[in-house]
């Protein structure tokens, strides 16, 4: 095969920028990201990050292998809408339940919640995979790009986009990260409980829409 780096340097281009069509999405991981930047600081986005980029790298490898047949089928999309709608709704009744009483004023007791009980590297990878969103922008988006990526350079193509890709989610949640850690010396507990009540609704949102959405596919 012979390399062409102007369709290399576009698809890293292409690649970085369609990264943030699923990283600025809310969901568990922007979720577990502010909790976890009230706990540790600015390091809470990337070590997150590592771990949503070890649920990726599956995603990839899955569809590169010739596995996005298996992930556009409709029993799929049943069964990751439902598992992951429950998990976001019983995710966000642990929020709730929790951002009645936190505070700024005290460390943060992360640990509690649900999606943050075993570290941020790991509730990067679980906040991932519970999320059906991420399904389905890798059997959409993720497919498209995965095909490209071997046509232009092979395994090349492949490295190219999964590191440009992840570049996106690494600048995304470092700045939200950073933001929310720095904005922790001016934030109110008050203002910190209703940024969490928010977030706690929008995980009943998502958990809500996509169970429907799986419900309602099974209407004939």
């Amino acid at each position: 095969m012979v390399l062409d780096l102007g369709e290399l340097f576009l698809l890293a281009g292409a690649s970085f920028i369609a990264g943030f069509s699923g990283a600025i999405v809310p969901g568990p991981m922007f979720v577990a990201t502010v909790m976890e930047s009230t706990r540790i600081g600015g390091r809470a986005g990337p070590l997150l990050v590592i771990g949503h980029a070890m649920a990726e790298f599956f995603a990839i490898l899955a569809l590169a292998i010739g596995l996005s047949l298996v992930m556009e089928l409709p029993t799929t999309r049943l069964v990751v809408g439902l598992l992951g709608g429950i998990f976001l709704l019983i995710s966000a009744i642990d929020l709730l339940r929790m951002a009645g009483k936190a505070s700024l004023k005290q460390e943060s007791k992360g640990e509690g919640f649900v999606l943050l009980r075993y570290g941020p590297i790991v509730a990067g990878l679980l906040t991932s995979l519970s999320n059906p969103y991420f399904f389905v922008w890798w059997a959409t988006v993720g497919n498209g790009f995965t095909l490209e990526a071997l046509r232009v350079g092979g395994i090349l193509g492949l490295a190219v986009f999964a590191l440009s890709h992840w570049m996106s989610d690494l600048s995304w949640y470092t700045a939200v990260s950073f933001s929310i850690h720095k904005g922790r010396r001016i934030l109110s507990d008050r203002v910190y409980k209703g940024i969490l009540f928010l977030c706690g609704a929008f995980l009943i949102y998502f958990g809500a829409d996509f169970i429907i959405g799986s419900l309602s596919s099974l209407r004939i």
